[in-house]
């Protein structure tokens, strides 16, 4: 076999540890799992004959420095290993595997999975028995693995008898409904003894089964009626005797006979006219075999026109019958029956009614007018064969409501009661009812309510001023519609009731003019007529006219890249009618976007407003009077979305554009940086060493810097973005520079007397724009020092330096604009210098 020396002497003292195995065996299948106090464990196992099974061995090392060299097991008392891995030469992975012949091409040791186990697939009878993995590790001390393995011999065959001892299968009968079933199920064979039991589905039926010899087990069902849902029923016997594999199992379905359950004649209890041919048609549902269909009249059988069958358990019959006046109140009857079954008939039918549609007379119970308050009952008088259930109510040709609120109701369904008459109820009523030979109407009553006046949805607020003549209108609804009316003003102090007025019907019209400020009050308008006073008089407020209030709450609901919405609330009208105006004016130039004036709410769309941009509203109310205090509020138009050109048929491109444009801008940062950094540090010491030398050699001039050379100092370079172009000074600038040159040649003039008196001027470049006033004034780029530029208030960005001129003597010397800045006495002299520090 190959053993290794090392193994030889192990397998003695295994021969040694077998001594004591049989006495401990007992003992370890009740241990816990193993560990470095107690080096062995022990587990159960159970297998089905020819199925699979995993017996687990856990070779993880007991420490990280640790790992298994030798894997054993062993089955029962014997020595020898019936399987061997050994790692003891190299890694476990790789190492070599062995298995005896009871094992061999069954068995696998797998270590990928955790707990590591040996796999016997498929398992036989003989493998059942105690088996042992044994551990041996490189440093550790060794652990064992007691496993008990029970392998299960499934039982080998189920039949199902009948009565008679016949072996049934498939499907078997028929059987008919409401007769008894009595089926037994044998199972041969199996170890340990299987169960048996009968099942529906997955619905237990019996499981009590007895053992009888020859390692038969029985278990006989008995099914005291059978029911038309038990017709192809699933009934399965099933053996088994473990959980691992699927039950062993013999199935029968039942076919049975079955009794009619549903017969209907359609159409159903219809009304039949004298001398009319009528139609009839009988259907049998539920039978098995079809159902045998027949006719009757009470005693006497009719004869079909037609006899069919639909299907296995449906069949139906067409009858053509003309019934005659001696067939009224006859019964009317169809019937049902499986021959095959005794007692299964079944039918249905009514007594025959000749029959005619609802006849309606409505009437009313009072004579004469209806007044406000009364009680009401219209009576529905019906004749109809058949008779009908329920009685319509009709008001104005619509369905009459019975709710409390409506103050109606019904008595006996033929009576409709109106509890309080009013106006509301005022129109026409009529009743139907219908039965199965069409719908009836009776006659319309139009009922008239008289009731007093009231007042109608009117104006209530009149805003009038001293000694102005308002006329204020009181309309009322009454019927009849003669009203005498009457006007009364009321006040903080007195109640006037001299009111001139007019009158017509239901209508009136007051004049009044307030002549002082106690004159403002309530007018009051009330009425009568035949059938009594107005109980809740009408009230106008007579209120000083002025100017409406100012909008509230002001608020932007929506805005887009050209139109704002905007919605307030309305305020005080000022007691006349008032209208609303929006005015939108530009934050950047003030000039008028928009005038929108309504009526209604004080509700704006605003449209083709610019996009991207400030702008203010103006929200005022106005009225005959004048207007009110605007109410402000700002709002910013949207920006337009930027667009994306994408070339060629990649589409990725757009995609990752900006990725790789925020790719490259960082890229070139990290070059440029330390290289500007560079560049930075040389200029500023060569900015120190003209600064210097400038001191030195500084020039007996007052406005103008000049160089060694005597020319104008501008060392500013053409290409750098804060420099203003050369072109500017050569379009410009020529003649006041060729002014200021005579003044550097120029040693006796004094210097007011050579100043040159240049008209003021402008200088444009790009965008960009310079207010000469002076030849003596700097023009200079500003460079992002705050402390050295001024912001431009109708520009966003810093695009100008203004200057203002300065005079000092030829003897005065040239302030750098590295010194401290000038004292509070002198005129204030905003200079700027670019990157190399010159100035013109």
């Amino acid at each position: 076999m190959g053993l290794s020396r090392n193994f030889k002497s192990f397998l003695d003292g295994v021969l040694c540890f077998s001594l004591l195995w049989s006495l401990t065996a007992s003992i370890w299948l009740k241990q816990k799992p193993a560990n470095n106090e107690q080096p062995f464990a022990s587990i159960i196992y159970t297998a089905v004959e020819q199925g699979r099974v995993a017996l687990p061995c856990d070779i993880s090392p007991p420490s990280v420095n640790d790992s298994a060299a030798l894997v054993l097991w062993y089955k029962n008392e014997s020595t020898q290993p019936v399987y061997m891995l050994d790692a003891r030469r190299g890694v476990l992975e790789e190492a070599h595997q062995w298995a005896s012949p009871q094992l061999q091409f069954r068995a696998h040791f797998h270590m990928i999975n955790r707990p590591a186990f040996l796999q016997i697939d498929p398992v036989r009878k003989g493998d059942a028995g105690t088996y042992r993995c044994r551990i041996d590790y490189r440093r550790g001390r060794s652990i064992n693995t007691v496993i008990k393995l029970q392998v299960v011999e499934p039982p080998s065959e189920v039949l199902i008898l009948d009565e008679t001892n016949t072996t049934l299968s498939g499907l078997i009968g028929p059987y008919s409904e409401g007769q008894p079933l009595k089926l037994t199920c044998i199972s041969y064979g199996g170890k340990p003894r299987p169960a048996v039991s009968w099942w529906k589905g997955n619905t237990l039926l019996d499981n009590n089964y007895s053992f009888l010899p020859h390692k038969i087990v029985e278990n006989i069902l008995y099914v005291p009626v059978l029911w038309r849902y038990d017709l192809l029923m699933n009934l399965t016997c099933k053996s088994s005797n473990n959980n691992v594999t699927v039950p062993l199992s013999s199935t029968v379905t039942l076919d049975l006979n079955l009794k009619p359950e549903i017969v209907e004649i359609e159409p159903f209890k219809i009304p039949v006219a004298v001398e009319t041919e009528v139609e009839f048609r009988c259907v049998a549902t539920g039978a098995r075999p079809a159902a045998l269909i027949t006719w009757w009249l009470d005693d006497q059988k009719l004869q079909s026109s037609t006899n069919t069958q639909n299907n296995k358990s449906q069949s139906s019959s067409l009858l053509t019958y003309t019934p005659s006046i001696e067939d009224d109140k006859k019964y009317f009857m169809c019937n049902a029956e499986n021959p095959k079954i005794q007692g299964s008939s079944i039918n249905t039918g009514w007594f025959l009614m000749v029959n005619y549609p609802p006849k309606l007379f409505l009437q009313l119970d009072k004579q004469g007018d209806v007044r406000d308050g009364e009680e009401v009952k219209f009576e529905c008088k019906v004749h109809a064969s058949p008779l009908v259930k329920d009685v319509s109510w009709e008001f104005d040709r619509k369905e009459f409501s019975l709710s409390p609120a409506a103050a109606a109701s019904t008595m006996y369904n033929r009576t409709l009661v109106i509890h309080e008459a009013s106006r509301a109820h005022r129109g026409r009523y009529r009743c139907s009812a219908s039965n199965s030979e069409g719908l009836g109407f009776s006659n319309e009553i139009y009922m008239t309510v008289k009731y007093a006046p009231v007042c109608r949805n009117q104006r209530r607020s009149y805003g009038v001023a001293i000694g102005e003549t308002v006329q204020v209108r009181c309309t009322l609804d009454a019927d009849p519609p003669d009203v005498a009316f009457h006007w009364r003003l009321i006040t903080s102090s007195k109640r006037f009731e001299d009111i001139d007025y007019i009158s017509n019907q239901s209508q009136s019209f007051a004049t009044y003019v307030p002549k002082t400020r106690n004159d403002y009050g309530t007018l009051e308008c009330w009425g009568a007529n035949s059938v009594g006073v107005q109980k809740d008089s009408c009230s106008f407020n007579i209120i000083p006219a002025g100017p409406p209030e100012s909008v509230k709450n002001c608020s932007v609901l929506n805005q887009t890249e050209h139109t704002i919405f905007i919605q307030c609330l309305r305020g005080y009208d000022g007691g006349l009618s008032q209208s609303f105006t929006i005015e939108a004016y530009s934050l950047e130039n003030g000039n008028m976007l928009a005038n929108i004036t309504t009526s209604t709410e004080p509700q704006f769309s605003v449209s083709q407003l610019p996009g991207n941009a400030a702008i203010r509203f103006l929200v005022l109310a106005s009225n005959a009077r004048g207007r009110s205090a605007p109410a402000v509020l700002t709002a910013h138009t949207l920006r337009s979305p930027e667009k994306l050109t994408v070339r060629g048929n990649g589409g990725n491109k757009a995609v990752f554009a900006p990725v790789l444009a925020t790719l490259i801008i960082v890229a070139i940062v990290m070059v440029v940086a330390p290289i500007t950094g560079i560049i930075a540090f040389r200029i500023q010491k060569q900015k120190k060493r003209q600064v210097s030398r400038q001191r030195e050699n500084d020039c007996d001039m007052s406005d103008v810097v000049c160089d060694k050379s005597g020319d104008v100092a501008s060392g500013h370079n053409d290409k750098g973005p804060d420099i203003i172009p050369d072109q500017m000074f050569r379009e410009g600038l020529v003649d006041c520079e060729e002014q200021c040159l005579q003044l550097l040649t120029s040693t006796k003039a004094s210097h007011r007397d050579i100043l040159c008196e240049v008209s003021r001027q402008s200088v444009s470049s790009g965008d960009r724009k310079i207010n000469v006033t002076g030849c003596f004034n700097e023009f200079v780029q500003p460079r992002n020092n705050k402390k050295l530029t001024k912001e431009d208030d109708s520009s966003d960005s810093q695009s100008m330096l203004y200057v203002k001129r300065h005079e000092v003597s030829l003897e005065s010397s040239w302030r750098t604009t590295d010194q401290k800045p000038l004292t509070e006495s002198s005129e204030e002299t905003l200079i700027s210098r670019n990157v190399h520090e010159s100035t013109v």
